[in-house]
């Protein structure tokens, strides 16, 4: 594969940046629910506004185009296109048309669109309704939702993408309440909703599989989240390796197992939860099993930050990108890999000078090159996160993630290129991989 071929591209989600909260006709989703609500402790801000995407949609393909990128991971707002969350009902009109508008607008530039269903943003009525993703009722709507969404804009994709790092969303959002919807159901309820998102991607992966792979001809995955961790020098003992596999088991084994591997949860996970984790019949494995066409990663600041609270003593959580996929290649049978999200962060007063973004961003780009020229991982794709400044989650704006510098004071929510933005035009010009990927070959 020549660098030419390879999908070096920048990303963003929807609830972070569209903004335009109830424009429009979108309905509230649980972000909005949780960023308005009001508690004794913590007056939240909120993303009504955030990057204004939504409305300046077209300045995002300016600012791709000054990169020179090769494609544009962004996801579609559930609430948006169905306010009510039925996806068997009539969709928002201007929001159809609104993503349309931007798939068209990045074929013509020649920037090939990778689409996220669901990154987070689940409609509050559906949370109100079912409980949100602890009801299993969520895998049938989401199934509609995803065959809608292919049906609307499959001939135009070629890279879908189910969720966005459901671990953050078991965890984080049932589990300890840091995220939407912010219920704190500890490990059972991470649990159970984790289950729930994975019947959910797999029943959009088979609907894609049997309804329109054969016309579309697009491919399908589900963007998983992990850390890195490694016994401390010194400590490398036999006991010591194998809790930090089982550190990486925790986290991305956890959705990649059943997924990529056995069609069941890693051993380890069933030892520490026991009848707290749910269980796969034997019919269920073979049907979650091998439902995602390449490996899809999302390595950054949320999982690293957590990392850290699984490590033991005498391990390190360090940010090596190389040696995850490296064990991603030798866990689950040598995947074709897009790096769904890469990048760092800078505290929001540094402004557009982000050295340290720069540092780690440059680290993590040189790290895939290696491993793709040593180790012979087989990467297509890197999206550098994010394109523009957003709402950073709980973090709300006080820190950054863009390419582009968006002062949230104005208005007009200009893009100004970040120093860290010219890291993406050098990588453009990379030797990136040797040998050739098959995968990227016969999909371009």
């Amino acid at each position: 594969m020549s660098p030419q071929r390879f999908l070096w591209g920048s990303g963003t989600s929807a609830y972070q940046t569209e903004g335009a909260w109830n424009q429009d006709g979108k309905g509230p989703s649980i972000w909005d629910s949780f960023t308005h609500s009001v508690t004794e402790k913590l007056d939240r801000m909120t993303a009504n506004v955030a990057s204004d995407s939504y409305n300046r949609w077209e300045e995002d393909v300016k600012a791709l185009e000054y990169l020179s990128v090769r494609s544009y991971s962004f996801s579609l707002s559930w609430p948006r296109l169905f306010p009510d969350g039925n996806a068997r009902g009539q969709p928002n009109s201007a929001a159809v048309e609104h993503y349309s508008r931007l798939i068209e607008k990045l074929l013509e530039k020649k920037i090939q669109p990778i689409v996220t269903l669901h990154h987070w943003d689940l409609p509050q009525v559906l949370q109100e309704r079912y409980g949100g993703w602890k009801n299993d009722t969520l895998v049938g709507l989401f199934e509609d939702y995803a065959a809608f969404c292919f049906h609307t804009f499959g001939s135009r994709v070629r890279y879908w993408l189910t969720m966005h790092n459901p671990f953050l969303m078991a965890v984080q959002g049932y589990g300890t309440g840091v995220h939407a919807p912010g219920e704190k159901g500890g490990p059972a309820g991470s649990l159970i909703v984790a289950h729930n998102l994975i019947r959910a991607h797999a029943k959009a992966w088979h609907t894609y599989n049997n309804h329109f792979r054969s016309t579309q001809m697009g491919k399908v995955s589900i963007v998983l989240g992990s850390h890195w961790v490694e016994p401390q020098r010194g400590q490398t003992t036999a006991v010591n390796v194998g809790l930090c596999q089982q550190s990486i088991e925790a986290v991305l084994g956890w959705f990649a197992n059943p997924i990529f591997g056995n069609g069941d949860y890693p051993v380890s996970l069933k030892d520490k939860h026991g009848a707290l984790l749910p269980t796969f019949t034997p019919e269920e494995k073979l049907w979650v099993q091998k439902t995602a066409d390449f490996f899809a990663l999302s390595f950054g600041p949320n999982n690293l930050r957590l990392g850290r609270n699984l490590v033991h003593y005498g391990q390190t959580v360090t940010p090596d990108l190389r040696r995850l996929l490296g064990w991603i290649k030798l866990e689950y049978g040598d995947p074709s890999v897009l790096v769904a999200e890469g990048g760092w962060f800078s505290e929001a007063r540094v402004g557009r000078e982000d050295t340290v973004a720069i540092y780690l961003m440059k680290s993590f780009i040189n790290q895939v090159l290696r491993a793709i020229k040593f180790d012979g991982v087989q990467v297509f794709g890197y999206s550098a996160w994010s394109l523009v400044d957003g709402f950073e989650w709980n973090y709300d704006y006080t820190i950054r993630r863009g390419l582009f510098y968006v002062d949230f004071s104005q208005q007009d929510r200009t893009r100004t290129p970040k120093t860290s933005q010219g890291l993406v035009s050098l990588a453009l010009h990379a030797d990136w991989a040797k040998p050739a990927n098959p995968f990227l070959e016969s999909h371009m």
